[in-house]
């Protein structure tokens, strides 16, 4: 059972599937490690998490502070674990959960700006086609129009960005 790592929600259980093929939730080092990376970002920031699955990174923000996540996630099954695992935690009035495509247009209407921190982590086929991996960096462009001047977007890939380009014109990076 996945776990929150910090924050007034510590410790508590996230409902997850049980065919781990289905989703691929941060392990709690990574997860860890990356909040560390975020401190003073996400205390009282705009968190958009893309690809969401059952919650695990923008679930986390709520519980070290953000005041207002917005949760993408498309697939029914998933998604009706995230609306639980938001109910569980009693934290509706700060996570939003949205059913649809994570690289349409809807998510950026419905985040809060400017946001501080995005969380985006697709199905990894999708980085590994061409089209697809375009499709998420075009929607990483179009995030930037509403990422405060010092936010941040954290891709999840399985590909290398010294073997296959990850830029996107209007953001600096990739950092590993």
């Amino acid at each position: 059972m996945l776990k929150i790592l910090g924050g007034h929600l510590r410790s508590r259980q996230l409902k997850t599937p049980k065919n781990d093929d289905v989703t691929r939730p941060w392990t709690g080092r990574v997860r860890e490690s990356v909040f560390n990376q975020l401190r003073g970002h996400i205390q009282g920031g705009n968190v958009l998490d893309l690809f969401a699955g059952v919650g695990t990174m923008g679930l986390e923000a709520v519980s070290r502070g953000a005041e207002h996540v917005v949760l993408v996630e498309q697939e029914r099954k998933i998604y009706a674990m995230l609306e639980g695992n938001i109910t569980a935690l009693n934290c509706a009035d700060t996570a939003y959960p949205i059913q649809c495509d994570a690289l349409s247009t809807i998510p950026l209407l419905r985040a809060q700006a400017p946001l501080d921190v995005v969380f985006v982590d697709p199905p990894y086929v999708m980085m590994k086609n061409d089209a697809s991996r375009q499709r998420v960096l075009n929607q990483l462009n179009e995030v930037e129009s509403i990422l405060a001047e010092d936010g941040f977007v954290l891709l999840r890939t399985p590909i290398n960005p010294e073997h296959t380009d990850h830029t996107v014109d209007s953001l600096i990076g990739p950092e590993i």
